[in-house]
């Protein structure tokens, strides 16, 4: 009834070691832990560094090594929402622990959409521009009608 499923013929050529290396993930070895330095000597200021008030979430973490040792579902379990917010801190403290701490910490300020963003652009610039006109045709009106009282 239903044919199972093949892997692909380009998937077949490659050594089956390298096909499934995504469930590797968690055998690998946890990457170290950056040491503190003056700019950053604990989680809270870290945080603070990194804005977008993500310095709401400090009281959650106990220690330097906890928070470079969650994963993003521990995150989730300590209450760290939006993902939006634990996305950010995730970015960060990768950015961190990569450069080993020589990093300058500055907010990424978040987009702003212009128009209704770019897929609705067009759209919400045709009914601007079709209210513009109405309101201009309305004052016109308006107008004409003004200027026949004067006269009667």
């Amino acid at each position: 009834m239903f044919a199972a499923r093949r892997l692909p013929s380009t998937l077949l050529s490659i050594p089956r070691p390298f096909v499934f290396t995504r469930c590797l993930h968690d055998s690998l070895p946890p990457p170290p832990v950056p040491v503190k330095n003056e700019r950053t000597p604990d989680v809270a200021a870290f945080l603070t560094q990194i804005g977008r008030n993500t310095v709401q979430h400090a009281p959650k973490f106990e220690t330097w090594e906890q928070f470079f040792s969650l994963t993003s579902k521990q995150l989730r379990d300590l209450g760290v929402e939006p993902p939006r917010d634990r996305r950010y801190i995730l970015h960060w403290r990768e950015r961190y622990r990569v450069l080993n701490g020589n990093v300058l910490l500055k907010e990424h300020k978040r987009g702003v959409k212009v128009d209704g963003g770019e897929r609705r652009r067009a759209s919400v610039l045709a009914k601007r521009r079709a209210e513009e006109r109405k309101e201009q045709r309305k004052s016109a009106q308006e107008g004409v009608e003004s200027e026949k009282g004067k006269y009667l």
